[in-house]
């Protein structure tokens, strides 16, 4: 698992029938120290500036909302800040 903070969405003009109706949003590392950016599937509903936690691999397959989807990185739970 992996600590990301969204920091933009992805439009897509066209894509793969399994990943058609997905939301893509683009993410920053936040446990690196460095901007390192990647692209995860939303299955939590995720806006801008949360911070979110993902899994990669095949993990990013294990939710029903996920299992047919190709995609790599999936989100999987939005991070509450307060206790």
């Amino acid at each position: 698992m992996q600590r990301a903070k969204v920091v933009g969405k992805l439009w897509l003009s066209s894509a793969h029938p399994y990943i058609e109706g997905y939301k893509i949003l683009i993410l920053c590392d936040t446990t690196s120290g460095e901007e390192n950016y990647y692209l995860a599937v939303d299955s939590v509903d995720a806006g801008f500036d949360d911070e979110v936690l993902t899994v990669s691999g095949s993990a990013s397959r294990q939710s029903s909302a996920t299992k047919k989807s190709p995609a790599d990185t999936a989100i999987i739970a939005i991070i509450d800040q307060e206790k």
